[in-house]
C-alpha cells in the first residue's frame, strides 16, 4: 500500500500543465508551434524594418513582447488559472493506493479511481503525473509519500496500468 499526502500548489500544477501540453494536449502543442513561428516572422520583419531605416511603432513592440511572455509563461499561467478554479477544500489531499482502486480524500470529498481509467503516465524529477483524459490529471509529489517509496510506487503503478512512466521535464 502507498499513501501520498500533499497540497496542490503552483509548482505542482505547472508540472502537470507542462506535461499535458507535451503529451495529451496535441492541439495546444500545435498552436504553440504556430505562435513561435509568428513570433519568429515578426522578429525577422522587425529586423528588416530597422535595417531599412524604419522604426517599429510602440504597439508592434508590445504585441511581440506580449506574445513572447505568453509563450514563455504558458504553463505557469495555465497552472495559476487551474489553481484559482479549484473547488475550495480540494487543494490538500491524501491518496491511498490499494490493490484494486486508489482513493483520493480531500477536505470536502472522497473519490475512488480505477487504475484502468489512467490514460497516460508521466514522471518529472519531483512528480508522478497521471492523466485521466485530455483535460484531467493528477500530480503526486515524490517527497510527500507517507507510506511506500517512489521507486516501488513507480513499479506498482506500471503493473496496475500496463503502461510505463515516460520521463518529461
Amino acid at each position: 500500500m502507498f499513501e501520498v499526502e500533499q497540497t496542490y500548489d503552483l509548482t505542482a500544477l505547472t508540472a502537470l500543465c507542462r506535461a499535458a501540453r507535451k503529451t495529451v494536449r496535441m492541439f495546444a502543442r500545435a498552436w504553440r508551434i504556430v505562435c513561435w513561428c509568428i513570433l519568429g516572422v515578426g522578429a525577422a520583419l522587425f529586423a528588416l524594418l530597422i535595417a531599412f531605416g524604419g522604426m517599429p511603432d510602440f504597439w508592434m513592440w508590445a504585441v511581440l513582447l506580449a506574445l513572447l511572455v505568453l509563450l514563455l509563461t504558458e504553463d505557469r499561467l495555465n497552472a495559476w488559472i487551474a489553481l484559482k478554479q479549484m473547488v475550495p477544500g480540494t487543494a490538500h489531499s491524501t491518496t491511498v493506493f490499494a490493490d484494486d482502486v486508489y482513493t483520493v480524500t480531500t477536505d470536502t470529498t472522497e473519490t475512488k479511481y480505477q487504475y484502468e481509467n489512467i490514460t497516460a503516465l508521466r514522471e518529472t524529477e519531483g512528480y508522478f503525473l497521471f492523466f485521466l483524459g485530455k483535460r484531467h490529471g493528477q500530480v503526486f509529489d515524490k517527497n510527500c509519500f507517507q507510506e511506500g517509496e517512489p521507486d516501488a510506487f513507480r513499479t506498482f503503478i506500471e503493473q496496475k496500468t500496463g503502461m510505463t512512466f515516460v520521463k518529461t521535464k
